[in-house]
Parts: structure tokens; C-alpha cells; sequence
């Protein structure tokens, strides 16, 4: 799988800082196709630069230390063509989370955190979901047109994708643009029936982060929880990915589209409304406020500062 994902040069990119990073891939009857699950550091209060710097070193030590491994759920039930293309799905949460666009704040003991609303949530979790597999799509395509067919074969035969796999593949043998085939694949995702599972997922977590952050502090109020909410919109999102890395049908797509930016499970949308009602609306777009506590994230931070500090030039 992994000889798979490294024949595309930017897989086999996100494949070093996985390895750097530290990874555990593993195999159960009980995992469904594919399962990446972005986590946040737990941590005692940060409020001073000598903390910061502690937490930073003491940090630096787990992962040195192999404690905050990223891990990579697969079938065993599932054949190896299978797990090929969502191997490359996965790694794609993988690289998401090290950029932070998961936005799932550091845990501090007794503080309530900067995080975003249930909306927003919900918005941001759809596109990392959408984005993964399309790029899995793109690249099992690309991958079987130089005699590495395993994942475009999982991507056929998958009861999720299929559909998708085939419609980018009848674009482009169309002649349709590349960019234009992707973007119509990721406007297809969000108009799939699978929308309705990712939708309840993405809000069932929010709801545990949600009581999870509430434990041990005190004076939980609407008003405080409100005013620590932050409202997304996905041109922020965008703006997290590096310059040189964006995907050239990210600019073929309206992002403003209300396909991508409402919730369309009725279910859904009804508990989403309950918990505006039960703590407010926030228009706070002030994202950057959020303290991002994803492992990967912050691993990566801290590599970029070392890098950066340092008199060796990276490689």
C-alpha cells in the first residue's frame, strides 16, 4: 500500500512527514472501509510565554517518543485495491490536519477554548471529506495511466465512489479540462446520498469536543460559549492550504455556492438550530483566534520554526 501511495510524487511527499511524523496502520473487521480520526492535545493552562515554551518543548519530547502516532484504520475485510485508493484518502486527512483545517482547538485545563460553531463544523468536516476523495480519485486515475491500476480498481468497485470514479473518468475521456473533470467530481460529492451520513458524523462530533471542552470549567454561560464560537467560511479554509499546494480546480468552484456552506439533512439541520437556540448565533469570523491543538499541526509548526531558525538550509 504504501509503494502504491509513494509512486505519485505528491503522495509520496505527504508519505515523509507521515513517516516523520510517526504513523500506525492498522487492520480490523470492525473499521468500515477507511478511518483517520484528527485529535487535540490535552494540556494544563497556557498563559505565559515561559508555559508556551514548555509546552512546546514537552511537546517536541512525545513525539520524539513516538506517543502521538497518526492512525490509519483499514478493513481487513476489504481487498488490497480497496484499501490502495483509501489509503491515499486517509493520508489526504492526514495532510488536511497537519494544516490545520480541522480547527479543533488545544485542550487547556479549566478554559473554555476558541472554537468554531456547529455550522461550522459541519462545513469544514464536508469539504475535508470531499476534498480527501476526490484527490484519491485524481490521483488512483493518474496513477493507473502509469501502470499502477490497484487504486483506480478500488475506486471502480467501491459502493461509495464508484459513481464518482466513473464520471471523472467519462469526462476526461471527453476531452473535458482535468481541473474542470475534479470540479465537477467535488460538486458531486456534496450532491451524493452519503452527504446525510458525513452531515450527522460531523455534528456528532462537534457535540463531543463541545462537552468535552466544557468539562472542568467554571461558569459555562451561553453568553461565554457564544462569544468563544467563530463562524467559517470556506475561503478561510482555503486560505490555511500553502500557496503553492492548491489544487488547480479549487479555482473552478463557487465557493459561496450554497451547496457547499448550508446543511441539507433535515436531521441535521434541526440540531443545529437547537444548539443556536441554545447558545446563540455568532458572526465572529475571526478564525485565527482558534488555537489549533492537532498533533500533526503542531508538529509541523514547530519543524518549520526549527527549519527556519536554523543555519542549515532544509533539504
Amino acid at each position: 500500500m504504501i509503494a502504491y501511495a509513494m509512486s505519485n510524487k505528491i503522495f509520496e511527499n505527504i508519505m515523509h512527514d507521515l513517516s516523520d511524523f510517526g504513523h500506525d496502520i492498522s487492520f480490523s473487521i470492525l473499521t468500515g472501509t477507511g478511518a483517520y480520526q484528527p485529535l487535540s492535545v490535552s494540556t494544563d493552562k497556557i498563559d505565559t510565554q515561559e508555559k508556551q515554551q514548555q509546552f512546546a518543548n514537552g511537546f517536541w519530547k512525545t513525539i520524539e517518543q513516538g506517543k502521538n502516532k497518526a492512525r490509519l484504520k483499514f478493513s481487513s475485510l476489504s481487498n488490497d485495491d480497496t484499501n490502495a485508493h483509501y489509503l491515499l484518502h486517509e493520508m489526504m486527512h492526514f495532510y488536511q490536519d497537519m494544516h490545520g483545517l480541522y480547527l479543533l482547538p488545544i485542550h487547556e485545563k479549566g478554559v473554555f477554548p476558541t472554537l468554531l460553531d456547529a455550522k461550522s463544523d459541519i462545513i469544514s468536516i464536508l469539504f475535508c471529506e470531499a476534498w480527501a476523495e476526490v484527490e484519491a480519485i485524481r490521483t488512483s486515475w493518474s496513477l493507473k495511466e502509469n501502470g499502477h491500476p490497484q487504486g483506480w480498481r478500488g475506486a471502480i468497485t467501491s459502493p461509495d465512489w464508484t459513481e464518482l470514479a466513473l464520471s471523472y473518468d467519462h469526462d476526461l475521456q471527453n476531452g473535458i479540462d482535468e481541473a474542470k473533470a475534479a470540479a465537477n467530481i467535488f460538486q458531486k460529492w456534496y450532491e451524493g446520498k452519503h452527504r446525510k451520513f458525513y452531515e450527522t458524523h460531523a455534528l456528532k462530533i462537534h457535540k463531543s469536543n463541545l462537552n468535552r471542552f466544557k468539562e472542568g470549567v467554571d461558569n459555562v454561560t451561553k453568553t461565554s460559549v457564544t462569544q468563544n464560537f467563530r463562524r467559517l467560511e470556506l475561503p478561510m479554509l482555503l486560505a490555511r492550504i500553502p500557496s503553492g499546494e492548491i489544487p488547480k480546480f479549487f479555482h473552478q468552484i463557487d465557493w459561496l455556492n450554497p451547496l457547499f456552506n448550508d446543511i441539507t439533512t433535515p436531521k441535521s439541520l434541526k440540531e443545529t438550530t437547537e444548539l443556536e437556540e441554545l447558545y446563540g448565533i455568532t458572526d465572529n469570523l475571526n478564525i485565527q483566534e482558534i488555537k489549533c491543538g492537532s498533533p500533526p499541526y503542531l508538529w509541523n509548526r514547530l519543524r518549520l520554526d526549527q527549519q527556519n531558525n536554523s543555519e542549515i538550509p532544509p533539504h
